[in-house]
């Protein structure tokens, strides 16, 4: 057969796939249009469910997904579909053509959240109280006429807006949504309150109500005047007059967990901090500094404690009524947690973040680097990876002076005999206080120690540090923490609360805190991770750490007795701190390697996994090439 013929073949298979293809995607859209409204809206919320924890940057969509609904052959032109499709999903990056949606409810403190967008952050927000307002708004086609971004333009270089705005608030949510286009989809954020106690509000305004008034109460939840599963109604879009139903609650419960951005009002830092900020890359005015914190203890003082008692005859009556709520409180709980390892951070966000990295690695000496007389050593310290062990042994056995407050406040001081100077680097503002009285250049301390990778940044051009860290693998070091935190008293990171659950269950509680290492050196504490991360964690490791092993704590010794020329000041010493009386030592239940528990933990931290492979590497490529014959080689 000649080539040419086998050619035309190619192409002639090519183009008869081709049509195949074509025919199946038209069969595909033809039997889509044909599928009833609300089943079409629940398979296509059903894909969206949000289960990845990856970043959005590692391949989530960038668009949603559309369709039309048909009733009688026309479309409606503001049905639900069409509405959450105009409503970018949660975990999708935003970007600057995206409008935030503030669905500022009633009695959710809402209000609080709408003074710090505009007070503390300087946005212009366009409010709608009524949907006549929303109507008019609609017609003008507000959004693709007014809306500018708060990064691309932001507030201080107008000195008057007009009609333009940087979000959008109100209480309604079918109408609010259906403001939005193709050209700019919303991005809603919503807080979310106890449906008992929201219903105790409502009726506190009630004319003539008195707080403690719970036979009042009760009769206005079980009157025609209440309107129960109020937030389910609104989300499913059922009118009053009707029933809700267990399939009216699963569109609800959809269109939540894959639409919002979710707050609570019992935790309104958590909600700033943790969600709202690094979410749309937004931050206090430079004259506005405390103004967050400012705003939230004021939303937390207008909120009246509760006269309901839980698990009282009145709450669990209103919880009755409500039991769809209930349920759509209980999931968006769930969801507040998981959001704040998973949601996409801001680019803005991420910028500031690698600069943070730059700065903590700028005064690090590659490994590889020449010796200098005035470089300190910097023991990067991982939680439950040896660390208390190394410390004690750096002062015990090598007589060298490292840095820990033992007793509050932090200072400049030595305790005793203990070689330890007494300061505080725990924390980012610790360890800028410390760069200001000078640490480094005092001299006092011959091993600069933090948990905090931006403890480098103490460092300066003068004063380089040369980095060592211990690791240890992550489903060890998980299980380590969770029992440790059990005992703990005195530490206070300590939950007496875990002593009633499981390690399986600390592991898949919503929020828990997973790839420590690699956040770490990525500077990624918040949101989810990518390749990227796990990279530049893994280059930033090879380029600037000693690394050791805890398994292997003998030859991360000899290792790091190489390295910087340490000394034991007593024979046997460090044998001693290695194997007769390590430190911070918690007996717990051994994990079984490769059981259901070892694989959930090593799944939810497989960024760790990937570098604590790559770390055995360099450990074994750091004792061949940089240790080898008891001397310091070229690496």
């Amino acid at each position: 057969m000649s080539t040419s013929f086998r050619s035309r073949n190619s192409v002639g298979l090519l183009l008869l796939f081709a049509v195949a293809a074509s025919a199946a995607v038209l069969c595909m859209l033809v039997s889509v249009t044909t599928v009833p409204t609300n089943n079409h809206h629940r398979r296509l919320t059903e894909t969206a469910t949000p289960t990845d924890d990856t970043d959005q940057s590692a391949g989530y969509a960038t668009t949603d997904d559309f369709y039309t609904p048909q009733t009688h052959g026309k479309a409606l032109p503001n049905s639900p579909g069409i509405i959450v499709n105009m409503l970018r999903r949660a975990k999708d990056r935003v970007s600057e053509s995206d409008v935030p949606f503030l669905l500022q409810l009633p009695h959710t403190s809402s209000d609080t959240i709408y003074n710090i967008l505009t007070e503390c952050y300087g946005l212009e927000g366009k409010k709608y109280l009524q949907p006549q307002e929303l109507e008019i708004a609609k017609k003008e086609n507000v959004v693709d006429r007014y809306y500018m971004s708060s990064h691309e333009k932001p507030t201080e270089r107008f000195t008057s807006f007009g009609k333009q705005f940087h979000f959008i608030s109100t209480p309604h949510y079918q109408e609010g949504a259906g403001l939005f286009t193709f050209s700019h989809k919303g991005r809603i954020m919503l807080m979310l309150r106890h449906p008992a106690v929201i219903a105790e509000s409502m009726y506190l305004t009630r004319p003539g109500t008195v707080k403690g008034d719970v036979k009042g109460l009760l009769n206005y939840v079980n009157s025609t005047d209440y309107y129960d599963n109020w937030m389910t109604r609104m989300l499913a879009n059922i009118p009053n007059n009707k029933q809700v139903t267990e399939e009216d609650f699963i569109e609800a419960r959809k269109v939540l967990e894959n639409k919002f951005l979710i707050g609570m009002t019992a935790d309104m830092a958590e909600t700033i901090f943790k969600r709202i900020k690094i979410y749309f890359g937004w931050k206090e005015l430079p004259n506005k500094h405390g103004c967050e914190l400012m705003h939230i203890k004021k939303g937390v003082m207008a909120l009246p404690p509760s006269a309901l008692v839980e698990g009282g005859h009145e709450w669990r009556t209103i919880t009755r009524i409500n039991r769809f709520d209930m349920k759509l409180y209980a999931r968006g709980m769930s969801v507040f947690g998981s959001q704040k390892m998973r949601l996409p951070i801001h680019s803005l966000v991420r910028e500031e973040e690698r600069r943070v990295v730059d700065g903590a690695i700028e005064h690090l000496r590659d490994v590889k680097d020449p010796r200098d007389a005035s470089d300190i050593p910097f023991f990067w310290h991982i939680p439950k990876a040896s660390g208390t062990t190394v410390k004690e042994t750096l002062s015990d056995c090598y007589g060298l002076v490292r840095t820990e407050m033992i007793k509050p406040p932090s200072s400049l001081e030595i305790i005793g005999k203990s070689n330890v100077l007494n300061i505080d680097l725990t924390t980012r503002d610790a360890v800028a206080k410390a760069k200001e009285v000078g640490l480094v250049d005092t001299g006092l301390a011959d091993v600069i120690i933090s948990q905090l990778f931006e403890g480098g940044t103490i460092f300066s051009a003068s004063r380089k540090g040369r980095a060592f860290t211990i690791m240890r693998h992550p489903v060890k070091l998980a299980a380590s923490l969770f029992y440790y935190r059990r005992i703990a008293t005195w530490e206070p990171t300590y939950r007496s609360d875990y002593n009633d659950i499981t390690l399986q269950q600390y592991v898949e509680m919503d929020g828990y805190y997973d790839n420590w290492m690699v956040r770490m050196l990525s500077n990624a504490k918040l949101g989810g991770l990518n390749e990227g991360h796990l990279e530049l964690a893994k280059k930033i490791l090879k380029d600037k750490f000693v690394v050791g092993i805890s398994d292997h704590m003998d030859e991360t010794f000899r290792q790091l007795e190489i390295y910087y020329g340490w000394k034991e000041k007593r024979e046997g010493c460090v044998q001693f701190h290695l194997h007769s009386a390590p430190s911070n030592k918690n007996k717990y239940p051994e994990t079984e390697r490769g059981g259901e528990v070892w694989n959930l933990i090593a799944d939810k931290n497989k960024f760790d996994m990937a570098l604590y492979y790559f770390a055995l590497e360099v450990f074994g490529d750091q004792s061949e090439k940089v240790f080898r014959e008891g001397k310091v080689m070229q690496y």
